[in-house]
């Protein structure tokens, strides 16, 4: 190796390691900062779909992040580890794919009122697009090899044999996200220009409009800035946008669920402070006439639910059953 090739490889180093560091503070920050949530809001909850996909997607970043500082600042990496942890960071790449896309799916399918056919579109984008890029990343990682000794006195994961048509993972994403923001979008046109909304619904719906669209446009950025890479940069060069592709799909995937939960709840803390407020400030209901042209409730099942002061509005993150009751009755007349 000359010394204009080691300069290289050595400032290639450096590249992607400080890169693969920042990403990891990215999901390290993130889950410092919101550790206070998560023990208020999801594990204080029951167990649910939800639940169960945040901690997983939440978790698995985490536990990355160890595996591959691991694997490249180790100095005492072998080329077994560096096969595998190339392996690994692929494979990593589909599963973070799949948990992100299944958060969003369900707040989405929230927003379409259950929609099954919006529910088809959206479960189908996300097969076909998973099933793609796993076969491209198996086809990839079939023939490539790894190295750690590659470079003379530095201890560093090499890959050889990538193809040249690696990009082409990150096309099945990009579609997948299309589809999703599309949807997302036309939901949020239809709601802006809709009949009238009920207060706290409409802050319900305007927040899962807000973060889905939020995550699908730099989610979008992201996977765009890898396929170009790919296709331009070198085996080296293309190690340096993976790890913000995994970090940014966890963080914003783990916002969305607490965001909505952070929301809910504060509307329940809001409705128990108007339900406890000074008895001077309140109508005595007991000792008023009754009305003569009072109607049922339409819905006296909801307003018993209302009720009760021990409804937990934040146990789990799909919508509770009032508040998708209020998402139904925000459905636009025929």
């Amino acid at each position: 190796m000359s010394l204009t090739e080691l300069t290289g490889a050595l400032h290639d180093i450096r590249i992607i390691r400080y890169s693969e560091l920042a990403s990891s503070m990215i999901i390290v920050y993130d889950h410092l900062i919101t550790f206070n949530d998560e023990l208020e809001l999801i594990w204080n909850s029951s167990l649910s779909l939800g639940k169960c996909l945040f901690l997983v997607n939440r978790y698995y970043a985490l536990v990355s992040v160890f595996f591959n500082n691991y694997a490249l600042f180790s100095p005492s990496i072998t080329d077994s580890v560096s096969l595998h942890w190339y392996k690994w960071q692929g494979w990593t790449g589909v599963v973070t794919f799949v948990l992100a896309e299944m958060i969003l799916q369900l707040r989405l399918y929230a927003l379409y009122f259950f929609s099954k056919k919006v529910l088809i579109i959206m479960a189908s984008t996300c097969i076909i697009a998973t099933a793609f890029s796993a076969v491209v990343m198996g086809w990839v990682l079939s023939g490539i090899s790894a190295s750690s000794d590659a470079i003379p006195g530095i201890k560093f994961c090499v890959a050889t044999g990538v193809s040249h048509h690696f990009w082409t993972f990150w096309v099945p994403m990009l579609v997948s996200e299309s589809v999703l923001c599309v949807l997302a979008l036309y939901r949020g046109f239809e709601n802006y220009y809709g009949g009238t909304l009920f207060r706290t619904g409409k802050r319900l719906v305007e927040v899962l409009i807000r973060d889905s669209v939020f995550y699908f446009v730099v989610m979008f950025a992201t996977y765009l800035v890898n396929a170009i890479v790919f296709i331009v940069g070198t085996s080296n060069e293309v190690e340096v946008p993976i790890g913000f592709a995994v970090a940014l799909s966890c963080v914003l995937g783990n916002r969305l669920c607490l965001n909505v939960r952070g929301m809910i709840r504060h509307d329940y803390d809001d409705s128990l402070t108007t339900m406890t407020a000074p008895s001077a400030h309140r109508l005595d209901f007991a000792h008023s006439p009754p009305r003569p042209h009072a109607r049922p409730s339409p819905h006296p099942h909801i307003h018993a639910h209302h009720r009760e002061a021990n409804i937990d509005f934040w146990d789990r993150t799909e919508l509770s059953h009032i508040e998708m009751t209020d998402l139904r009755e925000m459905r636009a007349e025929p």
